[in-house]
């Protein structure tokens, strides 16, 4: 690890590079400053890219002063990218938190960066469905202030008469937000109508106004919920129901497996029940039509009069309702959970039943319960998202803080408003254990402060599109539209031309040879006739690619 010298010690190093295909590959960024503060005064670090606020010092992101007067932060930022950035310290008040006029620059603005290049194509590939002839694909790299017209090239039959199937390769930049809308260039019309896509997706296809990692159906149904009102635990000794929500063409897609993200307090997640909705299925429909989220499925778990006993876990007391005064048993509710319900759901659906797709979210003592099962429980659970967690329980909370740290993703938030400010100093404090655990912002670890939320449905509801966009991002899927779109580019510049043959010979006769002049490539891109392997078979396909056949 390199380091500074004067105030600012700053280091790089690889880290949480994605494993999946088409994933944003990320850096780690080590920001450390020693600063003396008075009371009520803490250390950020403001940058112009989002993950270090986009200059807006309400959005700043406070460093850990664990080893006082030292503060740090680890930070994962985009691979390639340049920035700026500056520290400064701001008032603890919470009602100020939110106040852009809070904040007092410490030294200089300075500049940071993280290593240029990825693994892979770099730039971006898609398919179209449309009865234009040809459509224009209007693009440019989220930022830009114009965009490039693309005239799209025929890739043969669409779904039926009247429509093609359309391409283009080579636009964008891979590895970040494409912005983008369709007109017809032999006449009028624009889809969308009105707005823009936007995608991180380097592989995707358009359909209907949807964006997906893979070619989809014809027609592709909608999610679908299912819900089921008894299913009795043993563990429990009591009745629980459920609701199951499919995602979008879970019926045309009978090979497709999925993800599967459990959620407490089931009767407020989908539905309206007695405090609101987080309305949970309208936003991750939006969400993956967009190409934003990953198509997973969500369990929604009721709740019971035993709630409270049920999401606290037995390091603390029961302070209301049936136990109270005796030790919580989330312990019991994951039994229930982990070897009552989620077998049934393994069984009956068509589940990515591994830990690695496995996850679980909830609100207030749903926060805290969602917490413990991934930290308790990581065998089972790779990824958590506590809201509004109910941390002014004492014991669980500090045991976090005790022991070592866990393979496991964590999305944590609060509000800032109403009763104690939705817990948003405790929030921050378990934040910044994370941190002093090895958490790093934006890779393993995003906290959020909702402005003006409270602790309710309506702020749950507003900022649960954070919350899965993070546990389940859309590009860390498997996208076999990669292998599709850029098959021929072995030398990974995002188009497929001449310039491809002497790396595609290579990749033939010497892979390791290949791998060695082209590290951030990818070898199978050789495989041209998609047969799942790279051999001469593959030349008459690559010939033909060059030759521009669709």
């Amino acid at each position: 690890m390199q380091r500074g010298t004067g105030v600012l010690a700053m280091a790089l190093f690889v880290g949480l590079r994605a494993s999946t295909a088409g994933a944003v590959e990320r850096e780690t960024v080590h920001f450390e400053i020693n600063r003396s503060t008075s009371a009520g005064q803490s250390v950020y670090v403001l940058g112009n890219i989002p993950e270090l606020g986009s200059n807006n010092p309400a959005y700043a992101l406070k460093l850990e002063p664990g080893g006082y007067p030292l503060w740090q932060v680890d930070v994962a930022i985009p691979r390639g990218t340049n920035f700026i950035y500056q520290y400064t310290w701001r008032s603890d008040s919470v009602t100020q938190w939110s106040n852009p006029a809070n904040h007092n620059p410490i030294g200089s603005v300075l500049n940071g960066s993280t290593s240029p290049g990825f693994s892979g194509p770099v730039k971006k590939a898609l398919y179209y469905h449309s009865g234009w002839s040809p459509p224009v694909l209007n693009w440019r790299v989220a930022g830009a202030a114009t965009y490039t017209a693309t005239t799209m090239i025929d890739a043969g039959p669409g779904r039926g008469p009247g429509e093609r199937r359309w391409k283009a390769v080579g636009v964008g930049q891979a590895q970040r937000s494409l912005e983008f809308y369709m007109t017809n260039g032999a006449g009028s019309g624009r889809d969308p109508s009105v707005g823009l896509y936007s995608t991180l997706l380097d592989a995707f296809f358009l359909q209907e106004g949807q964006l997906f990692d893979y070619t989809p159906p014809a027609t592709v149904s909608e999610p679908q919920q299912t819900n089921f009102g008894a299913f009795f635990s043993v563990a429990l000794n009591e009745n629980r129901p459920y609701r199951v929500v499919v995602p979008r063409g879970y019926a045309e897609n009978p090979s497709k497996r999925y993800p599967v993200l459990y959620l407490h307090d089931g009767q407020n997640v989908f539905d309206v029940g007695p405090f609101g909705s987080w309305n949970a299925d309208n936003t991750a429909r939006t969400l993956t039509r967009s190409g934003v989220i990953r198509e997973i499925i969500m369990v929604g778990i009721d709740n019971t009069a035993n709630r409270a006993r049920d999401y606290i876990p037995p390091d603390d007391i029961v302070p209301i309702g049936p136990g109270s005064g005796q030790p919580g048993r989330a312990n019991v509710y994951a039994q229930f959970v982990i070897n009552e319900l989620k077998p049934v759901i393994d069984a009956n659906y068509r589940t990515l039943a591994d830990r690695d797709h496995t996850a679980t979210l909830g609100s207030s003592l749903g926060g805290v319960v969602s917490l413990y099962l991934g930290w308790d429980h990581n065998a089972t659970f790779s990824r958590c998202g506590p809201m509004s967690g109910s941390w002014q329980l004492p014991n669980f909370p500090a045991r976090v803080g005790a022991e070592p740290y866990r393979q496991l993703r964590v999305y944590l938030d609060s509000g800032d408003s109403g009763a104690s400010s939705d817990n948003a100093w405790l929030t921050m404090n378990l934040r910044d254990v994370l941190i002093r655990k090895g958490y790093v912002i934006e890779g393993t670890l995003r906290h959020v402060v909702g402005y003006g939320h409270q602790h309710n449905e309506a702020a749950w509801a507003a900022r649960f599109p954070q919350a899965i966009g993070f546990l389940f991002p859309s590009v860390e899927a498997e996208n076999p539209l990669k292998q599709e779109l850029f098959r021929g580019d072995l030398n990974c510049d995002g188009d497929v031309n001449i310039l491809d043959v002497n790396a595609f010979v290579l990749a033939l006769i010497d892979a390791a040879g290949y791998e060695a002049a082209f590290p951030l490539c990818d070898r199978s891109l050789a495989d041209t006739n998609l047969d799942g392997e790279v051999n001469v078979l593959d030349i008459n396909a690559f010939v033909e690619l060059i030759a521009g056949a669709p």
